[in-house]
């Protein structure tokens, strides 16, 4: 078993590392929040690819990971953070969504905004239905219809009131990870993803 962790942590270190200059790589992205979560954080997660690749890299010290079982759920990331905060309000709240989820559900951040809700959200951009995309061909079809065209999501976060970090690159990530967790009220972290690198 000791020998298996091994191979694995190396595996791990080798796709945080990877880069291919086509935005940042999800293990980096779960490397950066697992040192930056809080030990009592309570984490909700979207449906998509993001949700295998926090199961994949994310080291829990603990903290309860809300997810929706992926029965035709997608979109339930940012309002199950904000029914998390509304049962545990003295507790760090942290939504893991990508952006196909997020866009259905983008004008909650306004609720969040309204009643001083401090959800801290990591947004994995990959402007793409990038799940759907991947059980297209697994099914041998084309990928079809999958693309999505969108905003700047920490552009979009401060047009609304909140906080609005972004993140393009992996030396980006601890910077900006720290500065989702010291902001005020609602905040948003958006992490241009190579969508190849999960």
């Amino acid at each position: 078993m000791v020998a298996r962790w091994a191979i694995w942590r190396a595996e791990k270190a080798r796709r945080v590392a990877d880069d291919r200059g086509r935005g940042v790589s999800a293990a980096a992205v779960f490397d950066a929040l697992s040192r930056h979560l809080p030990e009592d954080a309570v984490v909700t997660v979207d449906v998509g690819n993001h949700a295998y690749s926090l199961g994949r890299y994310l080291e829990s010290k603990g903290q309860p990971v809300l997810m929706s079982g992926y029965l035709g759920s997608i979109g339930f990331g940012y309002p199950a953070a904000l029914g998390a905060w509304a049962a545990a309000p003295g507790r760090p709240i942290v939504a893991v969504t990508g952006d196909g989820g997020f866009g259905q559900y983008a004008m909650e951040i306004t609720t969040a905004v309204k009643y001083g809700i401090p959800v801290r959200h990591v947004l994995l951009d990959n402007h793409s239905l990038g799940k759907i995309g991947k059980e297209q061909l697994a099914a041998g079809f084309p990928v079809w219809h999958t693309s999505l065209r969108n905003p700047d999501w920490a552009a979009y976060a401060e047009l609304c009131g909140a906080t609005g970090i972004k993140a393009g690159a992996r030396e980006q990530l601890d910077a900006a990870m720290t500065r989702l967790f010291a902001a005020d009220g609602p905040a948003l972290l958006h992490v241009e993803q190579d969508p190849e690198l999960l």
